[in-house]
């Protein structure tokens, strides 16, 4: 070491800047080099795992939008007026009766069930026949296939299923021909339904269409309608959408069990990640993680029709190559470009540099020591330019101070402004806390009650800075409002509450309810004769949260109605309440108001049960 110092000693004035130079832009450089690939790399990563997540989610969407078309349809055979009728008119007991009601049951599936070219079979099966197999029926040939073996359908898991269901639609996961109608001899090998998944549903004894009572005939089997599906309905949807090599989906069931993979010896089979319950729970993302002893990028979402759960996996080694490769050489490149541009700039600014710097190192001592008012002289030569970026330098030097200063200022004037903002809330609960020990002292217990509900409100509006809150805390800031407004009007207004208790731990849109009541309170009762009333009842409903305020006020016009909803002057406003949920939860979801003139008003807010 202490030769190489001694030979750098050696070196002329110019030599060494160069190498000072290169050295000290080099540097830089790589380090700059290094951080750029790393965020190219990670934005490139976010940028793969987006474009996949709103892969799975496009077709997710258009599974679950094929899928329902087939359960509404389903729905609607199994309330088919013909279909029970036909089971009414004509008893199966031999051959001939089963060939007639086959023919009829088969014109009634020929209705619904035609034209769905994603099913690979419709069947409405018994133990004694599986209906809509008439070949010479003229669309059989397109919805349906007789392939289940006679009485075999009792005893399979499927029928056991449907029947548990009471009527309901299920969905049965991908199942083994063979071993789902228990044929262990039977070679189904190269069967096109050798692997089917299906919706199935044992058709009610007695179903009431609205009108009249649809019954079965006594003495009827009630037969078990089932869509069949080939495993390659899912594979036609993603598979095509794999981004990468070695990229791979599949479907999968809450319990483990594979619907669809590209791997057919897995169909069927139950599997166990550690992560599926997780993503269950989730419904939908995306996330990294280690299967197989390879970091892979998961992405997931539930369908919505049946609860299954849709995943691409993308290795991550090969999902960012080819960018990454490309994005190395180009950073290798730009590299090794700047420090061949930061060389020759380095060796042209020290060939100027071939005298001593005297007068520069003088000028910069005084302005170390604070005097930056110094301007040198110009002078020929080649410390001409150093000397006015010298001078340059105490100029911005001197112009940065005053900025500074003007900053320096205005930072304090804004601490300042911010804690006088911070003072006046605790201002205002302090007066409020004075007040009510006066009213408490002076005996006044109605205005010690409202300076309560008063600070509480204040504290709630001022303090939960989330759009997002709890039901509880919510309806504590309501029934305050509620109590300081009752007290205002007096006996004239008397307000009702009906509200299950378990929506207190739920979470809700900040102020509610509270722009209805104001509504109902301001305008609802302006002209009332009578004693007006507030009812708020909130109630769950299946998947469904529901929040009602209702009022016996002298209701509104639809022009009204429609002014009230588009207007700010509310603190928060009805409009704007709406446009939060819809948001937040999706155009399914928000205000509906119901009102008349003289006939009260009514305000009905829907959430989801689970978000």
């Amino acid at each position: 070491m202490q030769q190489v110092l001694l030979f750098f000693k050696r070196l002329n004035l110019r030599t060494k800047l160069v190498i000072a130079f290169v050295f000290l832009i080099t540097i830089p450089i790589f380090i700059l080099s290094i951080k750029f690939y790393g965020i190219s790399k990670e934005n490139m990563s976010d940028m793969v795992k987006k474009n996949a997540y709103e892969i799975i989610l496009n077709d997710n969407e258009n599974a679950d939008t094929k899928l329902s078309r087939i359960k509404d349809n389903m729905v609607s055979f199994i309330t088919d007026k013909d279909l029970y009728n036909a089971f009414s008119e004509i008893k199966p007991t031999g051959n001939e009766e089963i060939w007639k009601l086959d023919e009829k049951v088969t014109e009634i599936m020929n209705k619904y069930f035609s034209n769905l070219q994603d099913v690979y079979s419709v069947q409405l099966s018994t133990s004694y026949f599986t209906f809509g197999t008439n070949r010479a029926s003229k669309y059989a040939h397109e919805i349906s296939k007789s392939f289940i073996p006679k009485g075999k359908i009792i005893n399979t898991n499927l029928y056991k299923e449907a029947n548990e269901a009471e009527g309901k639609i299920i969905w049965i996961p991908t199942f083994r021909f063979k071993e789902m109608f228990n044929l262990p001899e039977f070679d189904d090998t190269n069967l096109d339904y050798s692997y089917l998944f299906c919706a199935v549903n044992k058709l009610k004894q007695t179903y009431y269409d609205g009108n009249n009572y649809l019954t079965f005939k006594d003495g009827v089997e009630r037969p078990l309608l089932i869509v069949n599906y080939q495993e390659d309905f899912f594979q036609k949807i993603f598979k095509k959408n794999l981004l990468v090599d070695g990229s791979y989906f599949f479907i999968i069931t809450k319990e483990g069990q594979i619907v669809s993979h590209q791997d057919k010896s897995k169909l069927g089979k139950t599997v166990k990640y550690d992560w599926l319950p997780k993503a269950f729970e989730n419904e939908s993302g995306t996330d990294f993680l280690e299967i197989d002893g390879k970091k892979m990028l998961v992405c997931y979402d539930k369908l919505k029709t049946n609860d299954w759960m849709s995943v691409m996996v993308i290795p991550y080694d090969k999902m960012l190559n080819k960018i990454l490769t490309s994005i190395r050489a180009y950073t290798l490149y730009l590299a090794a470009l700047l420090i061949v541009i930061a060389i020759l700039i380095s060796y042209f600014i020290s060939s100027m540099i071939t005298k001593p710097i005297n007068k520069i190192t003088t000028a910069i001592k005084k302005t170390g020591e604070g005097n930056f008012d110094l301007a040198l002289q110009e002078e020929e030569g080649e410390f001409n330019e150093l000397i006015k970026r010298y001078n340059r330098m105490n100029e911005k030097i001197q112009k940065l101070i005053k900025e500074n200063y003007e900053i320096k200022i205005k930072e304090n004037e804004a601490e300042i402004n911010a804690l006088n903002l911070q003072l006046d809330p605790h201002f205002m609960y302090n007066t409020l806390n004075i007040v009510n020990l006066m009213a408490i002292a002076n005996d006044q217990e109605p205005i010690s009650e409202i300076v309560t509900s008063l600070s509480s409100m204040l504290e709630y509006s001022t303090k939960n800075k989330k759009d997002l809150v709890s039901f509880r805390e919510d309806m504590q800031y309501l029934r305050g409002y509620v109590y300081i407004m009752t007290k205002r009007f007096g006996e004239k207004v008397s307000v009702e509450y009906d509200i299950e208790e378990v929506l207190y731990n739920y979470k809700v849109p900040k102020f509610l309810m509270q722009p209805f009541v104001e509504n109902s309170l301001l305008h609802g009762f302006n002209s009332l004769q009578a004693a007006g009333k507030i009812k708020i009842a909130c109630w769950i409903e299946g998947e469904t949260r529901y929040y009602l305020v209702e009022d016996n006020g002298c209701g509104m016009s639809e022009e009204c109605l429609k002014r009230i909803i588009s207007s700010t002057e509310s603190s928060i406003g009805i409009n704007n309440i709406d446009r939060r949920i819809k948001i937040r939860y999706g155009e399914g979801y928000g205000v509906k108001i119901e009102s008349a003139p003289d006939k009260g008003t009514r305000i009905i807010i829907n959430l989801p049960l689970n978000r």
